[in-house]
C-alpha cells in the first residue's frame, strides 16, 4: 500500500467519527509525514520503521512539546488503522516516547475566591450584567469549556431539571448539571435580560447574546471572565473555572468517574491531574499543622 493512499483512506475513515478541525489536523500532520519518508525513499506503509519515525519528530525538536505529543498521537492513531486494514503487522511507534515532563498543575480558585466573583455582577436591571453573572455561575457550576457555552442554544436548556446537553470535543453530546444558584441567576437572565438583547430582524437560538443579538463568542467571554476576576484581585481565566469545579467536586467527594463524565473526558488519565490537586491541597494544610512533618509522593 502506497503511504499516500494510506493516509487519504485513513483521513476518509476519521471524517466518520472526528471533527472536521481535528481531520484537518491530522491531515496536516500526516502530510508533512509522508512528504519526508518519501523523502527518505521510503513509500510504502509496509516499509515503515522505528528509525524513521524518531528522525522525523527529531525534526521538530525546536516545537513545542505538546505539538511533538500530537504529531506522534497523530501517527499511532494512523498506525493503528493501518494494522487493522493488515497493511502492517506492527506499530512502528511502539518503541518511541517524549521525554517525560511533569505536567504543570492547573491554576484554580479557592472557594471564597468563587463565591467573591459570582457576586461581581452586581445584580440590577443592566441585561449585560445579568448575562454576564449567569455566564460565571453556568461556567462554575458545570465546570464547561467556554466553546461548550459559548455554543449552547436556548433548546439545549431543562430548567425543570436544572441541566443543559452541551457538544463537546469530537461533536460527543453529554449532559451536565446546575445548582440554585446557577439556576436562579439563568432564570432572570432568561426572563428580564435574553428578550432585551434579542434582535427581532435576526433570531437566533443562542443561549447568550452579545449587545447586538448574535451570539456571544468565546472570546468575549474570555474577556469578560478576566473583567471580572481583576476586579476580586485573581488574574483568571473560563479554563481556570473549570479547573476550580473539578477540584471542589472532589474536595467534596465527588468520585473521579463522575467528575471526567461531566467534563467530558475521554480518558481518565486527563481527569486525574485534579487528584494531584487535592493531594497538593491536603499536604500543604498538614504541612502548616505539622511543621516537622514531610510528606512526599509515592514513587
Amino acid at each position: 500500500m502506497h503511504l499516500d493512499e494510506a493516509v487519504e483512506r485513513f483521513l476518509t475513515h476519521l471524517s466518520a467519527t472526528r471533527a472536521p478541525h481535528t481531520v484537518k489536523a491530522y491531515g496536516t500532520d500526516l502530510a508533512q509525514f509522508a512528504e519526508y519518508a518519501i523523502g527518505t525513499g521510503i513509500e510504502q506503509v509496509q516499509h515503515l520503521n522505528e528509525r524513521l519515525v524518531r528522525s522525523w519528530l527529531d525534526s521538530f525538536r525546536a516545537a513545542s512539546r505538546r505539538t511533538r505529543e500530537r504529531k506522534l498521537y497523530c501517527l499511532r492513531a494512523f498506525f493503528k488503522y493501518c494494522r487493522t486494514m493488515g497493511w502492517i503487522d506492527h506499530d512502528p511507534s511502539a518503541g518511541v516516547a517524549l521525554p517525560v515532563q511533569k505536567r504543570p498543575l492547573p491554576r484554580l480558585l479557592t472557594q471564597a475566591q468563587a463565591e467573591q466573583l459570582m457576586q461581581t455582577p452586581e445584580p440590577d436591571y443592566d441585561p449585560l450584567r445579568l448575562r454576564d453573572r449567569a455566564i460565571l455561575e453556568m461556567l462554575y457550576a458545570t465546570g464547561v469549556r467556554v466553546s461548550e457555552l459559548a455554543g449552547l442554544d436556548i433548546d439545549a436548556l431543562d430548567m425543570a431539571q436544572s441541566a443543559a446537553r452541551v457538544r463537546g470535543k469530537g461533536g460527543r453530546e453529554r449532559i451536565v448539571l446546575f445548582g440554585q444558584a446557577a439556576h436562579e441567576a439563568l432564570a432572570e437572565y432568561l426572563q428580564r435580560a435574553r428578550p432585551q438583547l434579542m434582535n427581532p430582524r435576526t433570531p437566533t437560538r443562542a443561549l447568550f447574546l452579545n449587545a447586538q443579538g448574535g451570539r456571544l463568542t468565546t472570546r468575549s467571554m474570555h474577556r469578560l471572565v478576566k473583567r471580572y476576576g481583576a476586579q476580586v484581585g485573581v488574574a483568571i481565566s473560563p479554563h481556570a473555572l473549570r479547573h476550580s469545579f473539578a477540584t471542589h467536586m472532589l474536595d467534596g467527594g465527588a468520585d473521579l468517574r463522575t467528575v471526567q463524565e461531566l467534563l467530558g473526558h475521554r480518558r481518565l488519565t486527563t481527569t486525574q491531574i485534579y487528584t494531584h490537586l487535592t493531594l497538593d491541597r491536603l499536604r500543604q494544610t498538614v504541612s502548616r499543622a505539622l511543621p516537622s512533618l514531610t510528606l512526599e509522593d509515592d514513587e
